[in-house]
């Protein structure tokens, strides 16, 4: 009979933690251009918020609980079709350069009747005419 070895540790794999780098704010404020008070402000910048998947456009998440705001990247929204975007130029535009755009898309988009190639025969059916 063979026995097991009672001397063998089991393997543990541990994920390293990434190093964990502490940033100094102070709270400011800002002047509110409407009603000239004093607002709170907290301004964030450095190539460090690239570094942590903070590029710039990026949406972002700010949950508040008292005395911390987390930060959470979000996932970028998918690029608006450049249909999308030149639509919202139009709605910029005066009325009758809308109504102008309008005529023309009425126009692109109605089917039409392509004539029928050079040498081509159509029969008709006789009877039906009267």
């Amino acid at each position: 009979m063979i026995m097991a070895e009672h001397d063998t540790k089991p393997e543990v794999a541990t994920a390293e933690a990434p190093e964990l780098k502490n940033r100094r704010y102070t709270v400011g404020y800002i002047h509110n251009w409407k009603t000239h008070n004093k607002v709170t402000a907290i301004t964030l910048k450095g190539d460090w918020l690239a570094d942590a998947c903070f590029e710039t456009g990026r949406p972002l998440k700010v949950r508040m609980m008292p005395g911390c705001l987390a930060l959470t990247a979000q996932e970028p929204q998918p690029s608006e079709p450049e249909i999308m975007q030149m639509l919202k130029k139009v709605c910029k535009l005066s009325a009758r350069k809308q109504k102008q755009i309008v005529e023309f898309i009425t126009v692109i988009a109605t089917p039409q009747k392509r004539p029928l190639p050079l040498g081509t025969v159509v029969w008709e059916d006789m009877s039906r005419r009267r």
